[in-house]
Parts: structure tokens; sequence; C-alpha cells
């Protein structure tokens, strides 16, 4: 027997995100765009660089275990 494609339907994948969601996430993937052709760097955006290189950089606690 033959597959015919015809009756085939197109189910979008479920997302949890919605319209408002997915254009929040936009305005602010334009925004740091903006800023970056400026020569700018978002304050989110900070470390994602060094994230996705494997740079880990903990941070200095004054004080612990201090006695």
């Amino acid at each position: 027997m033959t597959k015919n494609d015809d009756d085939m339907t197109v189910v979008p994948l479920p997302s949890s995100e919605t319209q408002a969601e997915h254009d929040r996430i936009r305005r602010s993937n334009d925004r740091d765009q903006e800023l970056e052709r400026e020569g700018t760097l978002s304050r989110h955006n900070r470390g994602y660089d060094q994230a996705t290189d494997g740079v880990v950089k903990t941070p200095e606690a004054e004080g612990v275990g201090d006695e």
C-alpha cells in the first residue's frame, strides 16, 4: 500500500510560550543587537561569551571561612 501525503495534517509543536512572551523576547533581542552594534554589552548578556567558552568565574566571597 502506498502512503498518501495529501492526508497529512501539519500540527505546530507545542509551546508554553505565548505570543506576548514571544514579542517580549523579540524586543529584548532587538535592544541587545542595537547595543552590540553601538559597541555596548547589555547588562543581562554579560558573561554569556565566557559561559559558552567554558570560562567559569567564581565570585570572591569576603569573610567566608574567616574565624
